[in-house]
């Protein structure tokens, strides 16, 4: 076959070998998402198993995460306005302090949120805090860029 046959465009296939195609990207896309989310769910629940954080089901536990997720929604777009009004006026020590600051709050308070309404997860106060500054160094080190 010469090249020519195989570089024809979508909308000049047959309805068979669209319905192949468009089939085979979904399929593509659904594993995936289905990779990328499995990964994350048994990622969590194996550091909850470390960390020592209890919960009821594995319904719990994706109810949690979609929690923080929903909450993250909310309260990430408050942390990026106050962070860029700051950021003009700080220097930059005081600037990755205040980010960090500012990310440990955010953290805290997403985390704080979804475990208040969910009486079906457990975790300790004194670990709040340590995910919460993680999570915070993370977000520092990855979402810090210097002023040029």
């Amino acid at each position: 076959m010469s090249q020519k046959e195989h570089d024809t465009q979508f909308k000049d296939l047959k309805p068979s070998s669209k319905i192949t195609v468009i089939v085979s990207i979904g399929l593509l896309i659904t594993i995936a998402a289905a990779v990328i989310f499995g990964g994350y769910f048994f990622g969590i629940k194996g550091l909850f198993t470390i960390l020592g954080i209890t919960y009821d089901s594995n319904q719990t536990l994706l109810f949690f995460i979609l929690g923080c997720f929903a909450a993250g929604l909310v309260i990430d777009p408050l942390t990026k306005v106050v962070s860029l009004i700051m950021i003009h006026s700080l220097s930059m020590r005081k600037t990755a302090l205040f980010a960090f600051v500012l990310y440990f709050i955010a953290n805290f308070i997403t985390i704080c949120l979804v475990d208040y309404f969910m009486d079906s997860i457990y975790i300790p106060d004194a670990l709040l805090f340590v995910i919460s500054a993680f999570i915070a160094l993370i977000e520092l080190a990855f979402n810090h860029q210097p002023k040029s």
